[in-house]
């Protein structure tokens, strides 16, 4: 018989194993109304939800660019410099609006969460440019991408920690 700390390794294991066989699924993708908007202009992004029950996208604009407002109940969006966060109940679909700055180009990018399906992943990237001219980033966006590399262990170090407890509790 396997003792207790070989249990919750071999519970680490399979989840480090098949996480990233129902991430490949990529159950959120985003579009564009334009990939080139006019300077000051305001742009259309759309999510496509499938199969997420309760969970939660957030999506983290280029900088200089703008959240302008969505369609999604207020108390479900939460607004923080270039991250928006939307709690995510029963929908297929969330629309917001951006507005462009002046000039400036960059990746929209996000990730998702399924609270109930113990599922999460990256949103594949939106590159937008505006008039479609290309900029260099900025040396301040490096701080941020750093910060969003250490989201997805804690993420499953969280998962993890209720695996574990769950299996305590049982004897």
């Amino acid at each position: 018989m396997i003792g207790l700390p070989a249990n919750r390794l071999c519970c680490l294991l399979l989840l480090f194993l098949f996480v990233p066989a129902v991430v490949c699924g990529a159950p959120v993708t985003r579009t564009l109304s334009t990939v080139e908007p006019g300077a000051g202009e305001v742009f259309t992004v759309s999510l496509s939800l499938d199969g997420i029950d309760l969970g939660g996208v957030v999506e983290t604009l280029p900088a200089g660019y703008a959240f302008a407002g969505t369609d999604h109940p207020d108390d479900r969006v939460v607004v923080r410099g270039q991250k928006i966060g939307f709690a995510v109940m029963n929908e297929t679909r969330i629309t917001y609006s951006v507005t462009a700055p002046a000039s400036g180009s960059g990746d929209i990018t996000g990730t998702w969460e399924d609270f109930l399906g113990e599922s999460d992943g990256e949103i594949a990237a939106s590159h937008v440019a505006v008039d479609g001219i290309e900029t260099e980033p900025e040396s301040g966006v490096e701080k941020p991408a750093a910060q969003e590399a250490a989201s997805p262990f804690a993420v499953l170090a969280a998962v993890a920690a209720l695996l574990i407890a769950g299996r305590g509790g049982r004897r």
